[in-house]
């Protein structure tokens, strides 16, 4: 059958209305520097082309409008937003098969939204169907937007590391995001901008409706619609797994599937634990040991390790060291392995590290090896269990004989850090006990970590108290006293034999502690030691090399070997040359990394000698 004339010139107009579509985008990619390539676009050029026109012919809307607009934004952030952030961050060229799925995916949904609100406006219910495809299109810009905000913030595009620390963040952490960031009028704003966006989509549907309903309806237009959403779902199925996003996303989600394999081995690897108990140091100089993880701690900003630091926040450790206090051991160069709190518990909490290739979920921990070696195991945490799933570090902690969280829920605690001081009072001194206490510390926002009465360091007029170093300052001040009374009440009622002092990772005042930012100030970290005269005596070797290694550079994801060396307790599942605990450790700042590799120590400018101490 022949076309008319008007037909022809409809079909004209869709040829060209689908192929400004495509050159545009593609030109766009090869603008931002992301050439898609011949062999990956012109396989889909007719496929894209033919869908377009397609979709122009059976909704009768142009795919140009402002009808189609909601719907064409919505495609085209999903189609432009990941390849354009991914160009701004870094400079290197990206895979052109991957802006290829981002393209179909993009275009594919531009289609399904035309087609599935063209055949529901068909169906009736005009203003019902306007709202709810609204309310779609917000939905379906909720991860390009996420993408936005995060680049807005940071200058840089999602990564693994951030959208895990996104994946495991709760409700409560997100309001105090939003209140100390934005506070609450921005907020409201925000909140009206949504709202004002959704009614704006509300009218170009209803202007969509009218386009749909001016037309003859056929029944040929409706079997081309069912064909469209039947291919534009195969297609979002088939790439959207390809995609850079879901390759992140997987990533997250595969971490979280094998961090959960860790319980379900747990006692398997706890029984190939051969440890000798008559030889190790509960049975040499029984008493108490005690490992305190703090949070957020860099060395930069502790008076004690950086004496320019203009405030005097550690007035308690500072004393102990002005005094060369009999015990006290200050490592001068030690580092996180990486910059959150996750990563670098799972590593240092057990065998897994940067240097050994050892899984999480197949390896044991340091409260494993506390009671092969004849401790009770004792865990208090004043962070809470946060998370959809179990965090590596709460996983870790239920395998402890006591388990206990300031707030025992998945929320993240309002406390203050002297809400575990209490938790000492159940301890038995009479056994030999392993305690962790891990901490809030200099959490962000550091303001929120330390009550009125350690305010003593004041934020500038017009500063913000929740990010200054003043307020940063308190919270060093705070932790500083919170660890003093940790120390005296168990030298006093436990029989202290050792305390462990160390912090996950470090900060940076202006940009905190996220890995897509990265500086050497959020990897700096205090790491100190207590050894009682008993302990002294017991294991004279042990604390040789400690006395001699304060120089030494070291990394806490070397923790699990070196706490194994403190309680004297080898095993087929430790490392000698790990263990900065003995003369057999064999790393130097040459030899050792961060970030999990990605840095070495030697980058570190502001490095402080390597030298073993006389």
């Amino acid at each position: 059958m022949l076309m008319t004339a008007k037909q022809q010139d409809e079909l004209i107009r869709h040829l060209t209305a689908a192929s400004v579509y495509f050159c545009c985008l593609i030109a766009f990619y090869i603008d931002i520097g992301q050439d898609m390539g011949a062999k990956y676009f012109m396989p889909i050029l007719i496929p894209i082309i033919l869908g377009l026109v397609l979709t122009e012919w059976a909704t009768k809307v142009r795919i140009f409008s402002m009808a189609a607009l909601p719907n064409l934004f919505t495609g085209l952030a999903w189609a432009m937003t990941f390849p354009l952030l991914y160009s701004w961050t870094f400079t290197t060229g990206w895979y052109p098969s991957k802006i290829c799925f981002d393209f179909v995916v993009g275009t594919a949904g531009f289609i399904l939204l035309m087609c599935l609100e063209s055949v529901l406006v068909r169906l009736g219910h005009v203003k019902i169907t306007s709202f709810l495809m609204a309310l779609l299109n917000f939905a379906c810009l909720a991860i390009p937007f996420v993408q936005w905000v995060y680049y807005c913030l940071f200058w840089h595009c999602l990564s693994p590391a951030s959208l895990m620390a996104l994946y495991l963040t709760n409700y409560r952490e997100s309001i105090d995001f939003i209140q100390s960031n934005l506070g609450l009028l921005p907020t409201l704003a925000i909140l009206a901008g949504f709202a004002l966006f959704i009614w704006l989509c509300y009218r170009q549907h209803l202007k969509f409706a009218r386009f749909t309903q001016a037309e003859d309806n056929e029944a040929s237009q409706f079997g081309v619609l069912a064909l469209l959403v039947a291919v534009t779902l195969w297609a979002q199925s088939f790439y959207l797994p390809q995609t850079s996003w879901a390759e992140l996303w997987n990533d997250v989600t595969t971490y979280v599937s094998q961090t959960q394999e860790y319980s379900s081995g747990h006692d398997e690897r706890y029984d190939s634990l051969m440890i000798d108990a008559n030889a190790a140091l509960a049975a040499k100089a029984p008493g108490t040991v005690i490992v305190i993880i703090g949070e957020s701690a860099s060395r930069n900003y502790m008076k004690a390790y950086t004496p320019e630091f203009p405030f005097e926040n550690t007035p308690w450790f500072s004393e102990k060291m002005a005094n060369e206090e009999p015990g006290f051991l200050k490592f001068n160069n030690a580092y996180a392995c990486w910059s959150q709190t996750v990563p670098v518990l799972q590593r240092a909490l057990t065998e897994q590290s940067q240097y050994n290739g050892k899984e999480f979920f197949e390896s044991a921990s340091i409260l494993d090896v506390a009671k092969k070696a004849g401790y009770e195991t004792w865990w208090f945490s004043n962070q809470g269990r946060y998370g959809q799933y179990d965090s590596a570090i709460t996983l870790v902690a239920k395998t402890a004989d006591h388990a206990s969280w300031t707030d025992d829920s998945y929320n993240f605690t309002d406390k203050y850090d002297e809400a575990l001081l209490p938790y000492l009072t159940q301890i038995d001194p009479s056994k030999n006990n392993f305690i962790v206490l891990h901490i809030m510390g200099s959490h962000i926002y550091y303001n929120n970590r330390y009550p009125a009465a350690f305010d003593k360091f004041k934020t500038e007029e017009g500063e913000t108290t929740m990010l200054s170093a003043p307020s940063y300052a308190n919270s060093i001040l705070y932790t500083d006293y919170v660890v003093s009374q940790i120390f005296d009440y168990a030298q006093k009622h436990l029989n202290l034999q050792a305390m462990v002092y160390f912090s996950d990772h470090g900060e940076n005042l202006q940009i905190s502690h996220n890995p897509d930012v990265f500086t050497f100030d959020m990897v700096r970290i205090p790491f100190w030691m207590y050894l009682s005269p008993a302990y002294q005596e017991a294991m004279p070797g042990h604390t040789q090399a400690l006395y001699d290694h304060r120089n030494q550079y070291f990394t806490n994801d070397m923790l699990y070997d070196t706490i194994c060396g403190l309680l004297n307790a080898p095993s087929s599942r430790y490392s000698p040359e790990q263990d900065f605990a003995s003369y057999t450790y064999s790393f130097s700042r040459n030899d050792l990394t961060t970030m999990l590799g990605q840095h070495k120590l030697t980058e570190d400018a502001d490095g402080g000698p390597e030298e073993a101490t006389e």
